[in-house]
């Protein structure tokens, strides 16, 4: 920079040579009017030159190298910047792909739950829908049927009521065991169906008076009575004395026999000695009944409670109607009662009684197995009248 300075300063022309060759060329050049110009033009004219002449300044050169280091450095901080911006562009894209790759991952398992949901929902949508059209159908099927029983006779609503008095004859009969009460039900039924006025139902009729006959051959056998007076027994077995041995001296000849402290009764007392003496040598018993065997004291409790539970199980076969079990019970509790309780008692005397009118006892079983009217009134309740054999 400083070489081009010192060339221009030594290309351009001095003040003195631009002084002095300027009268040449204003001389030569003048034209008539140059005599009428002012003293101002020609100080003007002088001043110019020197105008030109004046050196460059160092402070532009100046300005112009800070605006070239400005220049140089706005350049390289932009492209600093640019730089950096495209490194951070480049870790942003890096970061936002992991971060993609990271949710994918995570979401994986929340994709599955909601696909498998989805399923889930699809199956139980499917399955609402099918109970849906089922129940459309049950909806539809009921409604025919009320319609169908709107349409019906009123005479039907006596046959159901004659249905269910014999189904409920039935249960008395088999379940319970009562054959009055069935057939009571029986004859209720037979009124139902008598009140309807038809008389095409008189093979209904008939076979309800078939029913009403057999039922009312089976006897009745009175259960609860007997098993109460079985619970009597029980309750008194505790009371029944047991049968004890007797010794033949009664209590007068016992205090005849007995020694007196007296010295004086030497006699009476050798003899009575004597006597006792000879009693106990030789002794004669005369029975005329089996000899009952002798109990201890401790075994009583055993014969009662063994005496109780023979009771108990013909009770039982009582309730199941089972004869030969209910028979052997009271055999052999009576058995047991007469062997070893005295029979000079008179509540033991009572008791033999009873259990002797109960062994007589009875279990009616009815041979009945199905009412012949019950097809028949299914035949009124379902097709609102009897099919006669051609029908079937």
């Amino acid at each position: 920079m400083e070489t081009k300075n010192t060339d221009a300063s030594a290309s351009e022309p001095t003040t003195e040579q631009t002084v002095a060759a300027q009268p040449v060329i204003d001389t030569q050049s003048e034209s008539p009017t140059a005599s009428n110009e002012s003293p101002d033009s020609h100080k003007s004219a002088e001043q110019a030159p020197s105008a030109q002449d004046t050196p460059t300044p160092w402070g532009l050169i100046f300005t112009l190298f800070l605006l070239l280091l400005l220049t140089f450095a706005t350049t390289a901080g932009g492209y600093y910047l640019y730089q950096q911006l495209q490194t951070q562009r480049a870790e942003t894209v890096d970061l936002q792909q992991e971060l993609n790759r990271t949710l994918q991952t995570v979401l994986v398992e929340p994709n599955q739950r909601i696909s498998s949901l989805e399923q889930q929902q699809n199956q139980f949508k499917s399955s609402v829908d099918l109970a849906m059209a089922r129940t459309l159908e049950q909806q539809t099927q009921l409604e025919e049927r009320v319609s169908i029983i709107a349409q019906r006779n009123p005479n039907h609503w006596r046959a159901e009521e004659a249905k269910y008095l014999v189904r409920l004859a039935g249960q008395k009969l088999w379940l319970e065991k009562d054959p009055s009460t069935a057939t009571s039900l029986l004859k209720a039924a037979d009124e139902r169906i008598k009140s309807m006025r038809d008389p095409s139902l008189m093979p209904l009729r008939k076979a309800l008076s078939k029913d009403i006959a057999a039922v009312s051959a089976v006897k009745n056998t009175d259960i609860s009575g007997t098993v109460l007076t079985l619970d009597t027994i029980i309750d008194s077995l505790d009371k029944l004395p047991l049968n004890r041995a007797e010794t033949h001296f009664s209590a007068d000849e016992l205090a005849d026999t007995e020694v007196s402290d007296s010295l004086g009764d030497w006699q009476s007392n050798l003899a009575k000695s004597w006597q006792a003496l000879i009693d106990d040598f030789v002794i004669v018993r005369k029975r005329t009944t089996d000899a009952a065997p002798l109990l201890e004291p401790d075994q009583q409790w055993y014969l009662v409670e063994n005496t109780r539970n023979k009771l108990l199980q013909a009770q039982l076969a009582l309730y199941r109607q089972d004869q030969v079990n209910y028979r052997n019970s009271i055999k052999l509790a009576r058995k047991w009662i007469y062997q070893y309780f005295d029979l000079k008692d008179q509540l033991t005397i009572d008791t033999l009684a009873t259990l002797d009118a109960l062994e007589t006892l009875k279990i009616q079983t009815t041979s009945i197995d199905r009412f012949e009217a019950s097809n028949l009134l299914n035949q009124l309740v379902t097709y609102g009248n009897l099919m006669t054999e051609e029908t079937q």
